[in-house]
């Protein structure tokens, strides 16, 4: 069976040739970004899903199809989705740019600082049942971070994101193995769906959560400098 890849990029593996991946909507709202560091995580993040696509179909990495158009408003700021697929999700924060790909069914990614995950963000995060279970891991960062990072990649395995509150979702205690318990309104997902923690490095957490996908299929974790060192030399960081 074939697996979910999850590709792992930084900052630091930004090649002088990867911008010329973009289309022209990607490249205007690369330069709308303000901070260097914006711009190289959104070009990190949409090079890293060319490559990886064009690898698993075979096709050359401007030609794979990327639609972002919003479910909303049209306009091309909504999640990726590959025209024949795979499924595919995106995430970044701080040095760390996440892609998973999946031929299965449809999934979401989420990767967060730990420093972020800070007790303000409580309120709008917790459901009423989780606040008892990080209260008993005393309201630790670490607590946090995973129901965040759990929390995100579940919205986006569903398109849901910001539209539906972290607080309608429900999920298993931060010192648990990783599952969606409870969602507001919908029985159903929490039998369809698995989570799985990933390992983004020290100073980061994340998590990837599965939809509708085979109980036994394969996860790997990848560096994306193996799609991006045949691509372009690294860029000279001096």
């Amino acid at each position: 069976m074939e697996p979910v890849a999850v590709w792992w990029a930084a900052l630091g593996d930004v090649r002088p040739g990867l911008a010329d991946l973009l289309d022209p909507v990607e490249r205007g709202r690369r330069e709308r970004y303000l901070r260097d560091a914006d711009r190289t995580r959104f070009t990190l993040g949409v090079a890293v899903t060319r490559l990886a696509v064009a690898a698993a179909r075979g096709l050359a990495p401007e030609a794979v199809p990327i639609d972002r158009a919003c479910t909303d408003c049209g306009k091309p700021h909504g999640r990726p989705v590959i025209e024949g697929g795979p499924h595919v999700s995106v995430s970044h924060s701080g040095d760390r740019v996440a892609v998973a790909i999946s031929p299965h069914g449809p999934l979401g990614v989420d990767v967060e600082e730990a420093g972020r995950a800070t007790e303000s963000i409580a309120g709008h995060l917790l459901a009423p049942a989780e606040k008892a279970d990080a209260a008993a891991a005393g309201m630790s960062p670490g607590a946090l971070l995973a129901y965040w990072t759990r929390k995100e990649a579940a919205l986006k395995a569903t398109g849901d994101g910001l539209r539906v509150a972290l607080t309608h979702l429900r999920m298993s205690a931060p010192a648990d193995p990783p599952r969606l318990v409870a969602w507001e309104g919908r029985p159903d997902l929490p039998g369809r769906m698995s989570m799985h923690v990933l390992d983004p490095g020290p100073g980061y957490g994340a998590c990837l959560a599965l939809l509708d996908h085979p109980a036994d299929v394969p996860r790997v974790e990848r560096p994306a400098a193996e799609l991006l060192d045949p691509f372009s030399p690294p860029a000279d960081r001096s």
